[in-house]
């Protein structure tokens, strides 16, 4: 079983598509921990933009990591923190740099004692993974976006740390990627 937390507009066919509102094949308030999945039931999860409106990250993580089955994925989709827009949103608790999600969850550190995941996917993106999520970009402009985000994307993730260090103020990346795997502490 695979769910997509928040989804939003951005239904899974593959996947239990998950939310409060709309019309979701499961209505869950996934502020209320603990969610109604068992522990290790879930084989992956997707949470595109939804992390950033939850004041407990923490909460978010450790509830993915406990519903999710030894080598299930988790992959989030969050804003980057040099998205003017993300950062001006009034529902966002925070946004997160290139490294945030690989550092915090496969190394042992002051937030989680010990790695919860392995990390298998991880990249930044000019654009969003999904150009016109919200049905507001013009025809003649869907084009035109993939296009410049294509190319933007292939400079950005030579060197994501690099691009955040010189080139962030000057162009923004809309998201972060990051999939990782559970593993389990022994």
């Amino acid at each position: 079983m695979i769910i997509n937390l928040g989804c939003g507009n951005k239904k899974y066919i593959e996947a239990v598509n998950v939310d409060i509102c709309g019309s979701p094949d499961m209505k869950v308030d996934l502020s209320l921990f603990p969610w109604p999945w068992e522990d290790n039931s879930i084989d992956g999860i997707f949470a595109s933009h939804i992390i950033e409106h939850f004041a407990s990250q923490e909460c978010f993580i450790l509830e993915c990591h406990r519903i999710l089955k030894p080598g299930g994925f988790l992959r989030i989709a969050a804003p980057h923190s040099s998205c003017v827009t993300s950062i001006g949103h009034i529902g966002h608790y925070r946004t997160y740099c290139y490294g945030a999600f690989h550092d915090y969850l496969t190394k042992p550190n002051y937030i989680f004692k010990e790695p919860l995941f392995k990390t298998t996917e991880q990249r930044l993106n000019w654009w969003y993974e999904f150009p016109d999520g919200e049905g507001k970009l013009s025809k003649p402009m869907l084009p035109i976006i993939k296009l410049v985000d294509k190319i933007m994307n292939s400079i950005i993730n030579i060197n994501p740390r690099v691009f955040e260090n010189t080139l962030s103020g000057l162009i923004q990346c809309r998201e972060v990627i990051w999939r990782g795997e559970k593993i389990c502490q022994e």
